[in-house]
């Protein structure tokens, strides 16, 4: 603390403003009308289809002569749809709809590309998803002429990985982008066998086939290397002239691999965003204005180390926006969807938490009567185990949800693959999406929330000026041997802990009761339904639409409009929740209504599809077993950590708080029928990652009055005095997230984006939750459970004397 000088503070400031400004702006330079882009600026951002709209495509087979779409099963079709989402995922789009239409053979794919974005074209885009991509070695230069030609060496098959890299020429010094190969044993040993035949006399071609072995052309081969010598080991690289975005781009569709069939484009459609129009101009407001206020409520609570957290906070959140929009050259940009910034959300709540428990524990130190800097010193030392703690079990959620839901190829894909592997290659962007963020946003806090906001804090303290302990929440030294410090009365959550018990049961019962008796208002995307499809002139409002039609459709639906690229005429599109699809009078009721209610738009039918849930069984499953997995870790992490104040049976109680806050997120759902979708998996995921937080914060202030009183104080008051010690801290930090989070509503609502609702309430009912659990049911299970066994084993105690003096009686 003594090494940091006055200047360190304002290096700090402006480095974090640069590199805000650099994030905002980005670094272009313009010849004539073209834009050269070094750096990504925010406005490059790709906001998801609920935010901004994006495209929407029908693909249907392509179908050789003499095919029928008889010939194509209902489990091709199922392959088809899920590489197609792989490879959105992939390509970071990580909020897409992909639904198939078992019976016309249809796959319908939306995803947040806008037309207008530089550089992009929807139609080539859209045909890219579609291409069969498959991957064929060949022994010589000539093209193969079907899947038996005795000359292919290799398929996509074989192949185990595929990543997009540099190679370095000896000689020349030149790099030439690649695609390095891994082989599955399957491959291994047909590569060395047809590369000891070929070296130094012979070519191994390589072909990818985007229309199938009927339909090849010379541009199918991408590279016809020499074979210099035997490759045994596995391992090969594909050159061919490539640029890095083309390497990557064949590396993620080898990775994805081949569809089952052809698929070509019937239609593509421009579609608004799904929330409505103005939909991301209210997001950027609240999020502008909610971070002003935490700005303003931290500055006034916590004063000097408030502004300090403030100045941290806006670093840590343009930090975020920079490995979104892809400031970063090794990173990817990344689509922000509302579960991202669900996660932005809970990740500034972490660092807010970081600095209130730091400025919380200078103020203990000030008030213990130490001096300024030793105060700073040992806050930030005090306050560290707790940060890490909560941080840490938050950073597993995310991994685990990027390793579930995201690339199979990527780095926590395949760490993770032993314990998905049932699941195959599912996705489900989003949710990877929310995991992203929230990563991101935690290990940026340990930087910012903890790092920059000590050197600030630090140099600042060295300035006369703000030498003044109050500016820190502290008492003067000369007024604390003057004033009498009254013993806080401790919370008595221990004696009340069965009320407690009997409110959350009495929640849980009613819960039970409403979702038999009003039932679950589940989406498309996990109950199947209809798409249909309007064509329409003139001027319509979504909301007209849901008002006109929502007296016909008693299920769950959303209506989006747009506008088809190749007839130009605008649409509606609206699905429809619905096991059994929309029966044909339903469907005429309502186009009828619709005619009726827009006699002068020329509304007609331009299609309709009975789709299959996108999101079904094996979602649901898959999101299970990740809670599941993400719980267990925290009670091993939580055992370990927390060894010295029962170790395992912490963990469990710290699960079933998490548990607790889940039912409590369900019952929002149930209570104000929101769709069941995948933003509800969305918000019980965020609430897992920040419900453990709060609860590992009172586990840190047991373990060290443990340390502290000893036996002195009874386990039940022990507890009591912990709670009521992080009480501020879990009102502070809780006040300033839930308050960003009804900002989001209440300024989505004055804009006419009323649908965030169905996301931001139960979120904040889950934030609410989680306080309660971590202050009233976890530490006091705990402490039930360390009387019950205190008493247990004091009866074997005594059982066991009482067994000794029997026989030594019978000795007598």
């Amino acid at each position: 603390m003594r090494k940091i000088k006055k200047p360190v503070f304002f290096i700090v400031l402006v480095c974090i403003l640069a590199f805000a400004y650099l994030t905002y702006a980005g670094i272009h330079t313009y010849w004539g009308d073209t834009r050269k882009t070094y750096i990504k600026g925010v406005d490059e951002i790709r906001w998801g289809i609920d935010i901004q709209g994006g495209v929407n495509a029908i693909f249907e087979p392509n179908l050789d002569e003499g095919q029928s779409l008889d010939d194509i099963t209902s489990d091709q079709m199922d392959a088809a749809k899920a590489i197609i989402e792989q490879r959105l995922v992939s390509l970071n789009i990580t909020d897409s709809e992909v639904y198939a239409d078992n019976t016309k053979k249809r796959i319908m794919v939306s995803f947040p590309w806008q037309a207008g974005e530089e550089d992009f074209d929807p139609e080539e885009a859209v045909s890219e998803l579609g291409e069969t991509a498959q991957l064929v070695f060949v022994k010589g230069t000539d093209a193969p002429t079907g899947p038996d030609d005795p000359n292919i060496v290799l398929t996509g098959e074989d192949v185990k990985k595929a990543e997009a890299g540099y190679h370095q020429d000896q000689t020349t010094g030149q790099q030439t982008f690649v695609v390095s190969l891994e082989l599955e044993s399957s491959g291994k040993q047909a590569f060395a066998d047809a590369t000891t035949e070929l070296a130094g006399t012979g070519k191994i071609s390589i072909w990818m086939l985007s229309g199938g072995y009927d339909n090849i052309s010379e541009t199918d081969c991408i590279s016809a290397p020499n074979v210099n010598t035997p490759i045994t080991d596995g391992s090969c690289e594909i050159s061919g002239n490539f640029t890095y975005d083309e390497a990557k781009s064949l590396a993620d569709k080898i990775n994805a691999g081949a569809l089952p069939f052809n698929l070509q484009t019937t239609s593509t459609n421009i579609i608004s965003a799904t929330m409505g129009e103005g939909a991301k101009n209210a997001m950027v407001l609240a999020g502008i204005i909610a971070f002003c206020f935490i700005a303003v409520y931290m500055i006034v609570i916590y004063r000097l180390p408030g502004f300090v957290a403030s100045i941290a906070l806006f670093g840590q959140a343009f930090g975020t926006l920079a490995f979104i929009s892809g400031f970063f050259k090794a990173f990817e940009s990344f689509t922000l969807t509302i579960p991202g910034i669900a996660g932005i959300i809970l990740a500034i709540g972490m660092g807010v938490d970081a600095n209130v428990i730091t400025a919380e524990r200078i103020k203990e130190e000030l008030n213990n009567g130490k001096t300024l800097n030793g105060a700073i010193e040992l806050g930030y030392k005090r306050a560290w185990s707790a940060v890490f703690d909560g941080n840490i079990t938050v950073v597993f959620v995310a991994v685990i949800l990027m390793g579930a839901f995201g690339p199979t190829d990527s780095l926590f894909g395949v760490l993770l693959k032993p314990l998905f592997m049932a699941f195959g290659a599912s996705t489900a962007g989003t949710i990877y999406s929310l995991g992203y963020t929230l990563l991101i946003g935690i290990l940026l806090n340990f930087f910012f929330g903890i790092f920059c906001s000590r050197l600030m804090l630090a140099s600042l303290s060295k300035f006369k000026c703000f030498k003044k302990r109050s500016f820190y929440g502290g008492i003067d030294l000369e007024k604390i041997d003057k004033t009498e410090k009254k013993e806080k009365k401790n919370l008595q959550v221990v004696k009340n802990s069965k009320k407690f018990y009997g409110i959350s049961c009495a929640l849980f019962a009613v819960f039970i009761v409403l979702t038999f008796v009003i039932g679950l208002n589940v989406d498309i995307q996990f109950k199947g339904g209809t798409i249909l499809t309007y064509s329409y002139e003139g001027t319509i409002s979504s909301d007209e639409v849901k008002s006109s039609i929502g007296e016909l459709v008693s299920d769950s639906f959303t209506v989006t409009l747009g506008e088809n690229t190749a007839t130009k005429k605008t649409t509606i599109k609206i699905q429809i929740s619905s096991r059994e699809g929309i029966s044909d009078d339903a469907q005429n009721e309502i186009a009828t209504k619709l005619k009726e209610t827009f006699p002068d738009n020329s509304i007609e039918l331009f299609e309709s599809n009975d789709v299959s849930a996108s999101n079904g069984l094996d979602f649901f499953l898959k999101c299970l077993v990740a809670v599941i997995f993400a719980m267990i870790v925290t009670i091993i992490y939580i055992g370990f950590r927390f060894r010295k104040i029962g170790g395992i049976s912490a963990g469990v109680f710290s699960v079933v708080a998490l548990a607790h806050d889940l039912i409590m997120v369900y019952g929002s759902f149930v209570i104000c029928r929101f769709s069941i979708d995948a933003n509800f998996m969305a918000v019980l995921l965020t609430i897992l990652g920040y419900s453990i937080n709060a609860t590992i914060i009172i586990y840190d202030r047991i373990r060290e009055n443990q340390r502290l009183y000893g036996k002195k104080v009874q386990l039940e008051e022990l507890v009591n005095m912990s709670v009521t010690q992080t009480l501020g801290r879990s009102v502070h930090t809780t006040v300033t997230t839930i308050a960003a989070m009804a900002v989001v509503c209440i300024v989505c609502v004055i804009n006419n984006v009323s649908s965030i609702m169905s996301f931001s309430f139960p979120l904040i009912i889950g934030m609410l939750a989680g306080v309660y659990s971590s202050n009233c049911i976890a530490p006091t299970l705990w402490v039930r459970w360390r009387r019950h066994q205190e008493a247990v084993a004091a009866t074997g105690t005594k059982n066991g004397k009482k067994g000794k003096t029997s026989q030594k009686s019978g000795r007598r």
